[in-house]
This record gives C-alpha cells, sequence and structure tokens, in this order.
C-alpha cells in the first residue's frame, strides 16, 4: 500500500517540527542554565532576553503546527478512522433470487450537446421503485481535464489521464430523491436540511445524507431486488458525464448558459442563486439531460461517490477505483451554490465522509451481472 502524497507531507513536516523543537529546547535549557548559573543583572538581562525569545517561538510553531493539523483532522489524521471505512463485504444469502426482473422504455429525450439542444430516443430500465437507469458501455476517455483545458481556466487544476472501463454498468438517470431515500429512514424526514422541510419536496434530490448512509441505502435496495447497487466509483461517475464528450462541460464550453443546470451564479452572493428559477434544490430532472439521458450530473447536488480522495495519478489507468485508503471521499458534479465559472463535467471535491452537506447527495450504480 503506498502513502499518498498529503500522508508523506503531514510525516514531512512532523520531522522538521521535531528538529526545530529539539534545537530550541538545547538552546532554551542552555540559556537558562547560564542565566542561573550567572550572578551579574547584564548578563542575567541579556539571558533571560534570549530565553524568552526562544521560548515565544517554540509556541508559536508549536500553535502553528497544532492549528494546521487541527483543520486537517478530516482530512489527513495519521490513521484511518474506522466507522469512515469501507463497508463489510455483501452479504448476499437473503437477497431475492432470482433477481426481480426489471421493465425499460424508450423515450425521446431533450438533451444537451455541444452543439445544441436535440431530441434523442434514449432508453431506459426500470426497477421495482420506479427508478430509471441508463446501461452505459465500456469505453476509453479522458479523466480530468486536458492540459489547455486548465490552463483555459487559469491553471488551477491539475490535468486528468486516460482511462479504460471494461465492464458495463447501469447508473441512475437521476439523483436519489428525498421521497425514495425516506423509504429506506422513515426518520429522515425529522432531519431534512431546512429548506427541505414539510410536503412539496420528495421529487428532490436527498442532501444532508453521509458517505455511509448512501452506501447503506445501495446495500438495502440490493436486498430487495437481488442486485448489486452501490456508488459509482469516480471513474465511473466521470465517463457518464461526459457522455462521449471532450468540452470542458457536456453542453459546451459555455459555463455561463444558466439554463441547463441548477447552480449558482457569477458572484458568491445568496441573491445569485436563484437567477436559474430556484434559490436552493429543484426536483430532479428540469433541465435538460446530458447527452446520454442523464439529469442534474451538473448542478442541483454534489453526489458522493465510491473513491477515497486523491490526486490524479499520471499514467493511463484501467477500471480505477482511487486510492486503497484514506481520509476524505470524493464528491463529483457540483451543487445548487456552486458558481459557474468553476463548472465541469470532471468536477471534484474531497469530503469528510462523516460530514452533512447541505449541497451534498448521490446518485446509484447497478453493476451488470457477468455470467
Amino acid at each position: 500500500m503506498s502513502a499518498s502524497p498529503n500522508t508523506t507531507i503531514n510525516e514531512g513536516r512532523m520531522i522538521v517540527m521535531l528538529i526545530i523543537a529539539a534545537v530550541a529546547a538545547t538552546l532554551g535549557g542552555g540559556f537558562l542554565g547560564y542565566f542561573l548559573a550567572t550572578s551579574r543583572p547584564q548578563v542575567r538581562r541579556r539571558t533571560f532576553f534570549l530565553l524568552v525569545v526562544v521560548v515565544g517561538m517554540a509556541v508559536i510553531g508549536g500553535g502553528i503546527f497544532g492549528y494546521v493539523n487541527w483543520s486537517n483532522r478530516y482530512s489527513w489524521p495519521r490513521r484511518p478512522v474506522p466507522s469512515l471505512q469501507d463497508l463489510p463485504p455483501v452479504d448476499r444469502s437473503h437477497w431475492p433470487k432470482p433477481a426481480v426482473a426489471w421493465s425499460n422504455e424508450t423515450l425521446a429525450v431533450e438533451v444537451a450537446t455541444p452543439d445544441g439542444l436535440k431530441t434523442t430516443n434514449i432508453t431506459y430500465f426500470i426497477n421495482s421503485l420506479g427508478m430509471k437507469f441508463v446501461r452505459i458501455e465500456p469505453g476509453t476517455f479522458w479523466e480530468g481535464l486536458t492540459k489547455g483545458q486548465a490552463l483555459r481556466m487559469n491553471g488551477e487544476h491539475k490535468y486528468g489521464h486516460q482511462v479504460t472501463l471494461t465492464k458495463p454498468y447501469y447508473i441512475a438517470a437521476y439523483e436519489t430523491t428525498i421521497g425514495l431515500f425516506e423509504q429506506y429512514d422513515p426518520t429522515f424526514a425529522k432531519r431534512r436540511v431546512w429548506y427541505e422541510l414539510g410536503k412539496g419536496f420528495e421529487n428532490h434530490p436527498v442532501i444532508g445524507v453521509t458517505w455511509r448512509e448512501s452506501q447503506e441505502f445501495c446495500r438495502w435496495l440490493s436486498a430487495k431486488e437481488g442486485r448489486l447497487y452501490r456508488l459509482p466509483t469516480e471513474a465511473e461517475w466521470e465517463y457518464a458525464c461526459k457522455a462521449g464528450t471532450t468540452t470542458i462541460l457536456y453542453w459546451g464550453d459555455d459555463a455561463w448558459d444558466r439554463r441547463k443546470a441548477n447552480v449558482g451564479g457569477i458572484r458568491e452572493a445568496q441573491e445569485s442563486y436563484g437567477e436559474d428559477g430556484y434559490m436552493y434544490t429543484s426536483p430532479i430532472g428540469v433541465y435538460p439531460a446530458n447527452p446520454w439521458g442523464l439529469y442534474d450530473m451538473i448542478g442541483n447536488a454534489w453526489e458522493w461517490v465510491n473513491d477515497w480522495f486523491d490526486w490524479y495519478p499520471s499514467e493511463p489507468q484501467t477500471d480505477p477505483t482511487g486510492p486503497p485508503t484514506g481520509h476524505m471521499r470524493v464528491d463529483k458534479g457540483a451543487g445548487w451554490d456552486t458558481r459557474t465559472r468553476h463548472l465541469k463535467s470532471c468536477a471534484r471535491d474531497g469530503n469528510n465522509p462523516a460530514d452533512l452537506f447541505e449541497d451534498r447527495g448521490f446518485r446509484v450504480l447497478c453493476e451488470v451481472e457477468q455470467p
């Protein structure tokens, strides 16, 4: 298991701080000893002054180091927190056999593409709860931004790498809704985010759920249907979001078009959130789908995925699942409050998987069972 770059950085900081502490202790001890050993007032004053300077520098340095480690306590502590790690292996012993049958329908769907809005036929597969899925076939794509795109966005992003996915999968056409999540956990109605309290929000994306709750919802759904549901990997999510496009967004490079997604405004101010018609979340499926018929892949709610967070590797990857362990989980896609200049199909963030965020939800993936 290789250490993450952040773990290596933290270990380096610890070594440097230990060296500084040793030097400060040596100097402080020497000055203190000299202060006690001499009786000349002028020498005692100078020695005392130097002792105060050394102790003050040690205290300030220790305070800065402590604050940095405290502020990163959820991101990169020295040891993984067991309750935030992966769930135990799936127990299939109580699954229905055979799996619950799905139905399907083909619809004419308005999709957003780099060439504008188009109408295309999309086949949706529908499970027993009425959730719609799109089958995604294997393929190769560029995960993250290209070097040119990264430079165009002021160089604020490390550019990505080539990824090949070798297995088909089904991914939900919509973000998981409050109504669906409360079928799994009826008590969630008492702890909804404040602007989704009451009736009329059942068709909005569920937000304010932890990464683990998202996975436990998938386990509950798996046990109901006899199919393996889970969160998508980051690569599976982004491949489905880009839907064969190579532009910064699946509808092109125009991030300022507020008609394509429920996102924040140009300014980071609350009054700009409602410029697209919704102050906070919107019902699912209000905006045009992406070219493969998936809705709200950008905006509305950030979506938890399965991977631990780390920076992209530079070399090509096949069926990547992210680092083997870590302290932040990846979320994708941007939310209702994301400023337009930050929008992109490869948007990613890393967050404490136990935290509850007012713009963080999820969408599920169902594996295609191999013969």
